[in-house]
């Protein structure tokens, strides 16, 4: 019998220091809640981007998916590449916004533009070629460095010349694709070609590929099918299955008696 009531006096113990441990876990969330909110009502963008999560995942917030929207939003116009990938995704799927595509596609190819690499995937995707096909239906084989972006805030601009300035791939890449199509500045394919050339000389396959097109083209810069191939090969190299596809088109019509 006293085994019995000093096993039933440990599970007693037991169950009571599990009650308050959870209860003093449940305070410390709400404490660490009431830190990342008010961070981030101050602009704080990290912390946007955190409560945005809590939010999302139910994680020492209650699950609340338009607030989740609400501050993935916030953090997506500060700049942060994965707000803007996730946001792009709500739009996508209609989680806590009305389902847009327009919207979706916009926040994730300006997660794309800094490189995000799942952005960079999605937009691949058969579903938003098609798309992008139906919007700008005179794109289907231009070879027009892209994808084609939605209008960048001044801001932005700024931020990315900053970044480059440091040497920042991503951000020197983005100024080409911004400044050959004229979003947010004035269309200028020598500044182009400049921004496209350091992310190259970096190693970056797409800049390469786009460099490939302006010099074949003369666009920036006088036309030379050298500087064109060497830039294509360097970018096929990389993996770059444009690149190689315009390779192979290349050799075919090299090829003597073949009419293409």
């Amino acid at each position: 019998m006293e085994v019995v009531i000093a096993i039933a006096v440990l599970c007693l113990i037991a169950a009571g220091i599990w009650y308050f441990s959870r209860r003093a876990q449940s305070g410390d969330d709400v404490h660490y809640a009431d830190s990342i909110r008010k961070a981030a009502q101050s602009g704080d963008v990290i912390a946007q981007f955190k409560l945005a999560a809590m939010y999302y995942e139910g994680k020492g917030l209650q699950r609340n998916n338009e607030e989740a929207a609400k501050w993935y939003r916030k953090a997506a116009e500060q700049d942060h590449v994965e707000a803007q990938f996730l946001l792009g995704i709500m739009y996508e799927r209609g989680d806590g916004v009305q389902r847009d595509d327009d919207q979706a596609y916009k926040w994730i190819s300006l997660a794309a533009q800094q490189g995000h690499p799942r952005a960079r995937t999605l937009l691949e995707s058969d579903k938003w070629l098609l798309y992008l096909d139906a919007k700008t239906p005179d794109r289907e084989g231009s070879g027009e460095p892209g994808p084609q972006i939605p209008e960048v805030p001044r801001e932005q601009v700024d931020e990315y010349l900053r970044k480059a300035g440091e040497g920042d791939v991503d951000a020197q890449y983005n100024l080409g694709i911004i400044y050959y199509h004229g979003e947010g500045v004035e269309k200028d394919f020598e500044q182009a070609l400049s921004w496209f050339q350091k992310a190259a000389e970096q190693g970056d396959a797409d800049a390469q590929y786009n460099l490939g097109f302006m010099y074949g083209r003369g666009e920036g810069v006088k036309k030379d099918h050298g500087q064109s191939v060497q830039w294509f090969t360097r970018a096929a190299e990389q993996g770059h299955k444009g690149a190689r596809e315009i390779l192979d088109k290349m050799a075919r019509k090299s090829m003597p008696g073949r009419k293409l």
